[in-house]
């Protein structure tokens, strides 16, 4: 892997070109990485929102991102260019996964997410508020499936009641575990990146474990182990989850 100074430098590079250049650029690399690395992804190796809040994290936290090397729009098509990690999707090595590594795991997401989850809010005179990581809106699935942003919400307790509000029939997206397709690791079983940020927010602090769990595909084997074992404290908060995911159906 390149290191990152190197993809800094060919993001200013890059910046100097006209937008329509870029644009042709990364359209014939795309069909490039897309016949020379088929089936690996879904977003290709050379393959908004999603790019600001990854710049934001990887701005703000030591933690393991990628760098973005351009983000642009043109003629109704979106492109967001980034460096890639090493490692490979924890999706592709699930079923290897032993108690063992279960543990090791789970002590790494508690302490790579430690910084993020440390961060101030964007105005401190309004702790208790959730919101985007900007201060806007908030684009999680979680929230709404396919649908437009949500919030931002004043306090915790609006934020709640209208998630209740919203309960309703299951809407349940496809059965690709996402959240564990986000985390990469290398041979060792070590987290190498997280990418995927679009859904980065002011949360309440118990929204990693929540949301991590909540679909069928994320309850099952290993994965709600990982997770309750890295963030201990939010057992009454999971079976508060349940609970709804149980009565209430889920949140559409």
């Amino acid at each position: 892997m390149a290191p990152t100074f190197l993809h800094r430098l060919l993001s200013s590079l890059v910046s100097l070109l006209p937008i329509h250049l870029r644009a042709k650029m990364w359209k014939h690399l795309f069909k490039l990485g897309t016949h020379r690395w088929e089936g690996q992804s879904f977003a290709q190796r050379c393959p908004g929102a999603k790019a600001r809040a990854l710049q934001f994290v990887g701005t703000h936290t030591p933690l393991p991102v990628p760098v973005v090397i351009d983000n642009i729009e043109y003629e109704g098509s979106v492109w967001l260019v980034t460096s890639r990690l090493p490692g490979v999707s924890l999706a592709e090595v699930y079923r290897d996964i032993t108690p063992e590594i279960e543990r090791k795991l789970s002590s790494q997401l508690s302490r790579i997410l430690a910084p993020l989850r440390a961060l101030p809010p964007p105005d401190p005179s309004r702790r208790g508020r959730v919101c985007g990581f900007d201060g806007g809106p908030v684009y999680c699935a979680r929230i709404r499936f396919g649908a437009p942003p949500a919030g931002p919400w004043d306090t915790v307790e609006a934020f709640h009641t209208d998630l209740m509000h919203r309960a309703g029939e299951i809407n349940v997206p496809g059965e690709q575990g996402s959240v564990r397709r986000n985390i990469l690791v290398d041979d060792n079983w070590n987290i190498t990146g997280i990418v995927d940020w679009e859904s980065c927010a002011w949360m309440p602090e118990y929204w990693e474990v929540t949301k991590g769990t909540f679909l069928p595909q994320y309850r099952k084997n290993q994965w709600p182990r990982i997770m309750s074992a890295a963030f201990p404290m939010y057992a009454l908060e999971q079976e508060a989850e349940m609970y709804i995911i149980e009565y209430r159906q889920c949140y559409a």
